[in-house]
């Protein structure tokens, strides 16, 4: 009878006995992990860390927004972390990226062979320049590669190689600068570079030229851009590089790029409301002189005293009243100013004035949410869901603004109408005076107004003027970019442990490959030895 079991000590003896096998196959994968360690170029994990700005005035505001009017549930409780999020988006927007790839040169890449590595070259280290043609590098649909060689200071040969011409392109040799023509027209120049010693004799460079959609894609993929904590207005950002001052000159000018971006986005709704007021201010400007000059003209036909007739005959009173008046007429007329503006189709995803008194805090909500809707086109294309979804908050968020500002304004209308009723009843012990000088109060009553009026524009173009300062930032820098202190890729342990793993389970493969092939081949037993 055939025993089916498996004696596992008989079979592991066996294997053991065949440990001629493990010793070569160990010694291969030993080699080719050394040999992967000392020709793969080390890669540096650098970090930065920077803090929102707006992020946390922007949850205040809301929060005033809660505490003052009725609207709490229908506008707020929608900007914490979302806001977060789309600064996050907006950090790795095409935008902010290609504007630093364009500063640090990332889609040149140059390299040269030391020992078993080709290293990268960069700041420095570079002993050569190369100069595009305007918007080459932007246009570039291809990869081009160049092979540079190098005897000293001198170019013995020049080889270009890309998708965008049949034929290699070969340059003889020359001395620096050195221009190479390539099929389209375009001309590329190599110089030496003024701050880099040049290596001593011959060598060879490989430029490597990429176009900058492929880099965006790839930089996309390697980069990590999110808040550090859920609850947080801190992003973190995370690469890997070779070079440890591109990496840290990658992370910090995407950084800049954010904040000049974010910057030129606050500094057009800054300029939006300059223009506003700048226009009502030119028009109460004009009303103001037009008036003065009334007055002055009325004073001469009629022979009217001086202004200190009407202090003389006005009460305490009525003066309080006079003045709760005027500043109430300003806030109203304000008010139909920016309900006129929201009324007009053109303006129909554009950040409304807000101006103090007029129901500012639901302006201010509602221009969040058009600067996310900005913030959304800049990272999306039209017709995406979440820029669908956020154009029809808007719209919905535009009705109920106009319906609080109405309301807001028929509630400043009927305080003020109390406030002309209580003046009117003053105004009776008025009546007294001669009709030319009750003319002359209400003309310097105008007057007045439209002094508060040009006076409160004048404190808002100002404030204007102050938010758009070039030294107001997106977001404060915490940490700039640093290096790790250790290679994060290749790893020695893990590399080694890789390559032990791979000799085990070669050997077992090879040693269980000879046990099997004896039983295959064995003869069948004659008759003789049966018996």
């Amino acid at each position: 009878m055939n025993d089916e079991n498996v004696h596992i000590g008989a079979l592991l003896s066996r294997y053991l006995a065949q440990w001629r096998c493990y010793v070569p196959i160990g010694a291969i994968c030993l080699v080719a992990a050394i040999v992967f360690l000392l020709m793969t170029p080390r890669q540096y994990e650098f970090i930065a860390r920077m803090q929102l700005i707006e992020q946390k005035d922007g949850m205040a505001s809301e929060m005033k927004m809660l505490k003052s009017t009725g609207l709490g549930g229908l506008l707020g409780g929608m900007a914490g972390s979302m806001n977060a999020d789309n600064e996050v988006l907006l950090v790795k927007s095409r935008r902010c990226m290609a504007e630093a790839i364009r500063a640090v040169g990332y889609q040149v890449e140059m390299r040269r062979w030391q020992g078993l590595k080709r290293v990268l070259l960069y700041g420095d280290s570079q002993p050569l320049d190369v100069a595009f043609p305007p918007s080459y590098l932007d246009t570039l649909s291809e990869t081009l590669k160049l092979t540079i060689e190098m005897d000293g200071t001198r170019v013995s040969r020049v080889k270009a190689k890309s998708k965008l011409f049949a034929d290699d392109v070969e340059v003889a040799g020359s001395a620096l600068p050195c221009r190479i023509g390539l099929p389209g027209g375009d001309t590329l120049v190599l110089s030496a570079r003024p701050s880099a010693a040049a290596p001593a004799g011959s060598y060879t460079l490989h430029i490597r030229i990429t176009p900058l959609q492929k880099v965006y894609e790839d930089l996309s993929d390697d980069l990590f851009v999110g808040l550090e904590e859920t609850v947080s207005d801190i992003i973190l950002l995370s690469v890997d590089d070779e070079s440890k001052q591109r990496g840290r000159d990658l992370l910090n000018a995407l950084m800049e790029a954010f904040n000049r971006q974010s910057m030129s986005t606050k500094i057009k709704e800054a300029g939006l409301n300059s223009r506003f007021v700048r226009q009502k201010l030119d028009t109460v400007s004009r009303e103001l002189s037009q008036l003065e000059v009334e007055i002055e003209a009325y004073q001469k036909q009629h022979n009217v005293p001086e202004p200190t007739l009407y202090a003389k005959a006005a009460v305490t009173g009525r003066q309080e009243v006079e003045a709760l008046v005027l500043e109430m007429e300003a806030r109203l007329k304000m008010l139909d100013y920016v309900i006129d503006y929201l009324k007009n189709p053109a303006n129909r995803y554009a950040s409304v004035p807000a101006l103090e008194g007029v129901g500012e805090e639901a302006v201010a909500v509602y221009n969040q949410l058009v600067l996310e809707r900005r913030r959304l086109l800049m990272v999306s294309e039209a017709g995406n869901p979440a820029l669908v979804r956020t154009e029809e908050q808007l719209d919905e968020q535009q009705k109920m603004l106009a319906e609080a500002l109405a309301a807001t304004r028929s509630s400043l209308r009927a305080s003020l109408d109390e406030f002309l009723k209580k003046n009117r009843s003053l105004d009776a012990q008025l009546d007294v005076l001669p009709t030319i000088e009750r003319q002359y109060i209400e003309m310097k009553r105008q007057q007045k107004l439209k002094e508060t009026m040009y006076l409160f524009l004048m404190q808002k173009l100002q404030e204007n003027i102050l938010v758009s300062s070039p030294d107001e930032q997106a977001a404060r820098v915490i940490d700039a970019a640093y290096c790790s202190a250790k290679p994060v890729f290749p790893k020695k342990s893990i590399t080694l442990l890789v390559a032990m793993l791979i000799a085990f389970i070669l050997s077992v493969g090879v040693i269980t490959v000879r046990l099997l092939r004896p039983h295959t081949a064995c003869p069948h037993p004659s008759p003789s030895e049966k018996s």
